[in-house]
């Protein structure tokens, strides 16, 4: 069977699942790779580095810098206190609460960061007004969870930037700071409130990157897909073979009269 199927009008055959199999095994370990890279960088703690002017981690049109998430920045802007708004059910120790936002124009942006600027009992505070400079820790959107039931309020159920969208009526940075130091109005000690840290912020999804786990898989799925045509390929090309060199006349022999 094996010197049959090395003869050279087999070799494009051979050749194409070598490279469909490559390919695929291949493709599906760089998928793995960046499925463990990602959550790495949304894992890893950088939460106490020297703080770092916002503008050199991203701008206003800049997607989430993914290996930045923790990491310390600061900035200047003004405060947008109508703008302000609730997440539902956070915790400071056993108690349940809000985390209160209110964005910030950013200095030299048309953009608006959203700023935690600390957890209240209750869905109300005072709402600070004037210029300001943050320091926080940068972090991206929450991912997919409980619906607003009622988008009418100021009450969110996520710290997810579409649900900001329709209470904000300016172009949103695609991240969000947990304040850690206010100069100016609107620190948490001003407002009653209490402080958050970056320890509050929800743990890693075990959804992060899952797209690129399911790609590894998908790749490596198409390369057993791929081996097994060209298992039935081989298969059936033997059998053919050894029909065709069959002489006829030894055939004709055994057939019975």
């Amino acid at each position: 069977m094996f010197t049959t199927l090395l003869r050279p009008k087999f070799w494009a055959g051979h050749l194409a699942m070598i490279v469909c199999v490559s390919a695929a095994v291949g493709l599906g370990i760089w998928q793995l790779d960046a499925w463990h890279t990602r959550r790495a960088d949304a894992a890893r703690d950088i939460s106490n580095l020297k703080p770092v002017g916002l503008g050199t981690v991203m701008d206003g049109d800049s997607s989430f810098p993914g290996r930045s998430v923790g990491r310390p920045v600061s900035f200047a802007g003004t405060w947008l206190a109508d703008s302000t708004l609730y997440i539902a059910d956070r915790y400071v120790g056993k108690k349940r609460g809000y985390w209160v936002v209110t964005p910030v124009r950013v200095d030299g942006s048309q953009s608006v960061m959203p700023v935690v600027r600390g957890w209240s009992a209750k869905a109300e505070s005072v709402a600070p007004t004037g210029p300001v400079e943050v320091t926080g820790w940068l972090q991206a959107s929450e991912g997919s969870g409980p619906v607003d039931d009622d988008p009418h309020d100021d009450v969110i159920p996520m710290m997810r930037l579409a649900s900001l969208v329709e209470h904000v009526d300016a172009d949103l940075y695609s991240a969000y700071v947990v304040a850690r130091d206010v100069t100016g109005q609107g620190g948490p000690e001003a407002g009653g409130l209490r402080s958050v840290s970056a320890a509050a912020v929800p743990d890693v999804s075990g959804f992060t990157a899952l797209r690129n786990l399911l790609y590894a898989i998908e790749w490596w799925v198409f390369g057993a897909f791929a081996f097994f045509v060209w298992a039935r390929w081989c298969a059936d090309s033997w059998k053919d073979e050894g029909e065709s060199e069959v002489d006829p006349a030894a055939a004709a022999e055994v057939e019975p009269a």
